[in-house]
């Protein structure tokens, strides 16, 4: 649950980081809704629109917050910034031809992020709850040439692909 002093004060103090770490663990799987959710968010603070709009926009330009629109959407966060518009990139140009150490399927799609996108394991396992939440992956069997076995399946919806 969400301490709305907390996040009163994280905004106050102006540390986006910080703030970010914060709704990274209070919102493992996100937090559920449409662009508007982390506004009206920031407004259950006390705060008017337009500095809650700016804080939004703030932790979005930063790349700590990010909005997976679709069938389930929600604002994804991570400690450490992350651009979702490289990601998106790089699973449709790289992720098919990459096989990582681990045999299971969900550390093998850590790995590829920790290694593609330079981020710790536990910054890896924020994006990918977000992206599990939002419905854009899932698991299945595969055989490819390097390996026979079940591997993350991610797939980005249309309206994701138009804003990045």
């Amino acid at each position: 649950m969400v301490d709305l002093d907390q996040v009163k004060q994280l905004l106050e103090r102006g540390d986006v980081t910080e703030l970010a770490r914060y709704l990274a663990r209070t919102y493992p799987q996100g937090l559920v809704g449409e662009r508007d959710a982390l506004v009206t968010l920031f407004m259950k603070t006390g705060m008017g629109h337009a500095e809650a709009v700016r804080w939004a926009s703030e932790l979005e330009k930063e790349g700590h917050a990010h909005h997976l629109p679709g069938t389930s959407p929600r604002w994804v966060f991570t400690s450490k910034p992350v651009s979702m518009a490289a990601l998106a990139r790089m699973v449709k140009g790289e992720w098919g031809a990459f096989v990582g150490a681990s045999d299971e399927a969900v550390e093998e799609a850590l790995e590829f992020f920790e290694r593609q996108l330079g981020v710790d394991h536990a910054t890896a396992q924020e994006i990918y709850r977000g992206l599990e939440a939002a419905g854009y992956v899932s698991v299945a069997y595969q055989e490819g040439p390097d390996y026979a076995r079940d591997r993350v399946l991610f797939e980005f919806p249309e309206v994701f692909l138009k804003q990045v």
